[in-house]
């Protein structure tokens, strides 16, 4: 055999004879091993499409998720409040319950009566007190009448009052027959004093007269005692007859002016009782019309009571916290009946705020309030404004946990797209989420990494 055959017989050895590929289905399948199986069987296309579509979706996630933001929120529970105060309804002087006209919850209107008292004892002071001033009317107009000199008109006066009207008529017409009794004496002992200064004047002149006369006798006397023709005794006598005329004139004149100093002493005291009797009626009437202010502010009063027996609603809002539950109960003075929660106001949202978020939480940050009575899947939820944070924090009542007091404003007073449906009332519970900033998706997700990365390896 020569050197060319030997060599590529040689080349023909060195070459692998090229791998058998096994059809599926074949029976050798059945006889081989799992491991040379998968080796001669080779990699499936839709096995290799699967993890390219596998690897594309993953590569696409990261990538929206590093784009995608998401609100960072502060969740705390709360409930709906009014802007204004809640309006407790007490009663003044109190009394026993008569009637209880709503129930708790109940919306009630302004002006809507809530409960009625009984109103026996408060009307039976109001009618005592209108008797006792229609009294003083009646003494005030008798008064009145006397100082005027009419006769009292109690024309005006209820029927029922007929028998007060009678006893000042009765009281006037006695005052009227007394003072006229006194003016009569006095009257008679003026007449007589008149009587007597006229007598006296008539004796005067009578005696002036006699002067006269005795005056030319004595004249006479004098002439003839001087001629001699008359003893000079009757001269005498005619002087003592002259001399003891004077005297009786002067006399005369005396009681003349006392008389007339009487006249006017009586006739001053004519006035004087007029006068002092008048005053004495105008003092008793000053009395009585201060007793009757007195009274007409005692039935003001007594009227206001009356109208406050029934008691009504303040403003339109829910009852609740209901102090009075049966009717015949005692209601104390300024005691409480119930509590008014306005629904006109301006509704806000207090919201507890945790201590863990409060850092975080500001002022003028959006709010998204969920209220639990609405499906927020089915009515989404209601933007709001947080419009304050307490200073310092408040103990739950229920918990012990400490929290902050937030108050978020509603835009909105109802839930969903329609306002005349599903409308936020005081007293609702909520949940406030307050938007205290916004990352992306992708660092939402490996936050829990970062932070175990953080506190790893700390331990001691």
């Amino acid at each position: 055999m020569t050197e060319k055959n030997i060599v590529p017989a040689a080349n023909q050895a060195d070459k692998a004879p090229p791998p058998m590929k096994i059809q599926r289905g074949s029976r050798q399948i059945r006889y081989m091993a799992q491991s040379v199986l998968l080796e001669e069987s080779g990699t499936s296309r839709l096995v290799r499409l699967a993890i390219f579509l596998i690897a594309g979706v993953v590569v696409a996630f990261v990538a929206w998720s590093a784009y995608t933001r998401v609100d960072e929120v502060a969740i705390a529970n709360g409930q709906v409040v009014p802007s204004g105060s809640i309006q407790v309804v007490q009663h003044l002087e109190g009394g026993i319950i008569r009637e209880i006209l709503v129930e708790e919850k109940t919306l009630v209107r302004s002006g809507q009566p809530l409960v009625r008292l009984d109103p026996t004892q408060a009307q039976s002071e109001l009618s005592q007190v209108k008797a006792r001033r229609t009294g003083l009317e009646m003494r005030a107009e008798r008064l009145r009448a006397f100082a005027e000199g009419r006769q009292p008109d109690f024309g005006e006066i209820p029927p029922h009052f007929a028998s007060l009207a009678y006893d000042q008529l009765a009281i006037f017409r006695q005052q009227v027959k007394t003072i006229e009794a006194q003016q009569d004496v006095l009257r008679n002992q003026l007449r007589q004093k008149k009587s007597a200064l006229h007598t006296v004047r008539q004796q005067t002149k009578a005696v002036r007269s006699q002067l006269k006369l005795l005056d030319e006798e004595l004249a006479m006397r004098d002439t003839l005692v001087t001629q001699g023709l008359t003893s000079k005794v009757l001269l005498l006598n005619v002087k003592r007859e002259y001399s003891t005329t004077q005297g009786e004139l002067a006399r005369l004149l005396g009681q003349a002016a006392t008389a007339l100093e009487e006249i006017g002493e009586v006739e001053n005291r004519l006035i004087d009782q007029k006068s002092s009797l008048r005053q004495e009626v105008l003092t008793e009437l000053g009395s009585v019309s201060a007793e009757l202010a007195q009274v007409i502010q005692s039935i003001n009063q007594l009227e206001d009571r009356v109208r406050r027996l029934e008691v009504f609603s303040p403003v339109n809002g829910f009852v609740q916290d209901m102090k009075i539950k049966t009717v015949g109960a005692v209601l104390p003075a300024g005691g409480v009946l119930m509590e008014i929660v306005p629904v006109d106001d301006v509704l806000k949202v207090e919201a507890k705020i945790s201590t863990r978020d409060v850092g975080h939480v500001k002022v003028g940050q959006p709010v998204a309030v969920k209220v639990t009575s609405y499906d927020f899947a089915r009515y989404g939820s209601v933007d709001g404004i947080l419009q304050s944070i307490s200073a310092t924090t408040f103990i739950d009542e229920q918990d012990g946990t400490p929290y902050y007091k937030g108050q978020v404003e509603l835009m909105q007073p109802y839930v969903g797209d329609n306002a005349g449906e599903n409308p936020i009332l005081p007293g609702m519970t909520v949940q406030a989420d307050v938007v205290t900033g916004h990352k992306t998706l992708l660092e939402y997700l490996l936050k829990p990494i970062f932070v175990s990365l953080q506190q790893a390896f700390h331990e001691r």
